[in-house]
């Protein structure tokens, strides 16, 4: 690997590695891409995988509410759920109490791609967090959360000051 000036490492150039915004945008994007990689090997997108998880933790949702739950809008929520519907991993059923809504159900077979897809998570996650110990990855995950609710991007609208 190259040397670069100032002794920074790829992409981390010593003029960036002072702002901590640009280095969270690098990690993330790092994360993001091996993430992607690994799912997609059980045929699914980060979107999905987290549509999954929520339909498996609520048994039933209707397709608004889990759009608002991984923050996905409606127009790209139809065709992820579209998607899903086609690989059998995710039904529609009539909503019990609206007609003009559909519940979605996750499948058995939905069950057993998102364990494979959950171990895959594990596995990037396990790559990423590596130079951490156990306490400081607690303490990373709780300063991320934390970022992530003041931010909005965890459940809820942004604040505003």
């Amino acid at each position: 690997m190259p040397e670069l000036p100032n002794g920074g490492a790829p992409g981390l150039h010593a003029a960036l590695i002072r702002n901590t915004g640009y280095l969270v945008s690098r990690l993330g994007m790092f994360a993001s891409k091996r993430f992607a990689e690994r799912i997609e090997t059980v045929g699914l997108t980060p979107r999905m995988w987290g549509a999954l998880n929520v339909l498996d933790a609520e048994e039933s949702v209707t397709q608004h509410q889990l759009g608002k739950s991984i923050g996905m809008d409606p127009s790209s929520m139809v065709a992820a759920i579209d998607e899903l519907e086609r690989q059998g991993l995710v039904e529609r059923r009539r909503h019990p109490t609206d007609r003009r809504a559909h519940a979605l159900h996750i499948t058995d077979q939905g069950r057993e791609t998102l364990k494979r897809g959950r171990a895959l998570a594990r596995e990037a996650q396990e790559e990423l967090l590596a130079p951490l110990n156990a306490d400081e990855r607690r303490e990373l995950h709780e300063l991320l959360l934390r970022l992530a609710h003041a931010a909005g991007a965890a459940g809820g609208p942004p604040k505003v000051s």
